[in-house]
């Protein structure tokens, strides 16, 4: 999840948000866990730029090893998209495996849910939060990815309005910062 704002700051530049996505991840990931930030930071850059979906799942796959899980695992659920939710969760998910804090898996489900949306934010994160797993994860992604598709107007009034400062609750220093304001802040950067 925390790779996202790699591609916001990084905007039209995939390899570049997947170098710094890479730094990032090195603190408390390796391998997959690695590629997965890659793939969401390339693909955020990209849409960041006003790539098409397709375009975006490209710069995606362009930043991770072909043959590696997340590779083959993000595939699989944009192929799946059109098919809609649960034949994207099928393709990915593995039967009877019960624990969901899998890269590979969350960020496939999470481009799968994106390409079914045909990158519209709601639909995205619906989908994303329907098939269930690492929901909260998938959702994120699948919003940011949408989110930088799309822009903030994309996402329903209903929600943004709920959206409010920090609490500062795991960082004090983040007391009464919002979210939104810091989102410019960070795309301002890219300007």
């Amino acid at each position: 999840m925390r790779a996202a704002p790699h591609g916001v700051f990084a905007a039209g530049r995939p390899d570049e948000a997947a170098r710094l996505a890479a730094i990032d991840g090195s603190v408390s990931h390796d391998g997959e866990g690695i590629y997965g930030g890659q793939a969401v930071a390339a693909g955020v850059a990209a849409a960041m730029a006003g790539a098409p979906v397709v375009a975006v799942v490209a710069s995606a796959l362009a930043v991770v090893p072909d043959d590696s899980w997340t590779a083959r695992s993000l595939r699989r659920a944009v192929t799946a998209a059109h098919l809609g939710e649960r034949a994207v969760r099928a393709a990915v998910v593995i039967g009877g495996y019960p624990w969901t804090d899998l890269a590979p898996e969350a960020v496939a489900l999470a481009f799968g849910a994106y390409a079914a949306a045909d990158g519209d934010f709601e639909q995205a994160v619906l989908t994303a939060v329907n098939m269930g797993r690492d929901a909260d994860t998938t959702a994120a992604v699948a919003g940011a990815l949408a989110g930088a598709t799309r822009g903030a107007s994309a996402i329903p009034p209903a929600w943004s309005s709920a959206i409010t400062p920090a609490r500062g609750t795991c960082l004090p220093t983040m007391a009464g910062h919002h979210v939104l304001a810091l989102a410019d802040l960070l795309s301002e950067e890219t300007r």
